[in-house]
């Protein structure tokens, strides 16, 4: 484990390379993983250490107030994460550009650093990244409220305390301390919506990848007309969760983008033995139905406010 000082906070990172060290033009890889409920190590499990073998020099790390980051009362905004990432780079001497792979906000936070930091930045996948021309801060924050009102019922504040287990019970308490006891609710709120223009002069290759069955599906199509040099992946039978359920297909597709671009793109299979399915109560921006039982009726009011 090491610990950097980047932009004034200590962020945790690994860097993983293949054994006996990268090579002077191997691909330098940075991971930026989803907010709230994920830290470094959903990349670095699922793609990380595979890339590393494959060739790559690795980067991940767990963002401001995740993992084992340092947790500031504020500095939540994109303008922040994005100010920690550049202040990563420096102290790690990377002066280069990299291949950002983000999930879910860590796609957003990585379309946003292409398009703010183009010359640092050789490509970008973006996995299920939320992606709005209008309204981007509004439906980040009220993912926020949707978690916390979700983690302030009895049963599931029972469920962490006695059956989640210890690393899920402690990422949960971490998460609902990140919501509640700093900014990070209204500096989603005012994170700025992507501009057309700036989207239509983006300088690098994007590759974006989402699930058919994902909630913000809808995103997909609007993003890859605008950006110019954009190669759109849709998986069948997945959902948002796609680095998690597709994982073994992620792998070689990013092989292919980081290696052989010039083949044909690897096809993808969907599994026939499952069809993963988004909740209708995550499509509905809603809790599920049991935690707007008669027995907590101050769940719904909160949701109407």
């Amino acid at each position: 484990m090491a610990e950097i000082n980047a932009n004034d906070i200590r962020l945790h990172v690994q860097r993983l390379a293949p054994k006996g060290g990268a090579a002077p033009d191997a691909p330098v890889v940075v991971m930026v993983h989803g907010m709230i409920m994920d830290n470094m190590s959903s990349f670095y499990f699922a793609l990380g250490t595979w890339l590393a073998d494959a060739g790559c020099d690795v980067i991940c790390y767990d963002l401001r107030g995740h993992g084992r980051s340092e947790r500031t009362p504020d500095g939540y905004s994109l303008a922040d994460s994005l100010a920690d990432l550049t202040g990563l780079l420096d102290a790690l001497g990377v002066d280069r550009p990299v291949h950002v792979i983000g999930n879910s906000y860590g796609a957003t936070m990585a379309l946003a650093y292409g398009l703010g930091h183009g010359d640092r930045v050789a490509s970008l996948t973006l996995i299920e990244p939320p992606f709005l021309i209008e309204g981007l801060g509004e439906e980040m924050a009220r993912s926020l409220s949707q978690i916390l009102v979700a983690m302030s019922d009895e049963e599931v504040a029972e469920w962490v305390e006695n059956g989640a287990g210890r690393v899920a019970g402690r990422a949960l308490r971490s998460a609902r301390r990140l919501i509640e006891e700093t900014t990070i609710a209204d500096d989603m709120l005012a994170t700025p919506p992507f501009s057309r223009d700036a989207l239509a002069a983006l300088p690098v290759p994007v590759l974006a990848v989402y699930g058919e069955n994902s909630d913000i599906i809808d995103q997909a199509e609007g993003l890859a007309a605008l950006v110019p040099d954009c190669t759109l992946v849709v998986l069948a039978h997945h959902t948002h969760m796609v680095l998690r359920e597709a994982t073994a297909y992620l792998r070689v597709l990013l092989g292919w983008w980081l290696f052989d671009r010039d083949a044909p793109r690897p096809d993808h299979v969907p599994p026939t033995e499952r069809r993963f399915e988004t909740p209708e109560w995550v499509t509905q921006m809603v809790p599920p139905p049991d935690l707007t039982s008669a027995r907590r009726p101050e769940v719904a009011e909160k949701l109407s406010t």
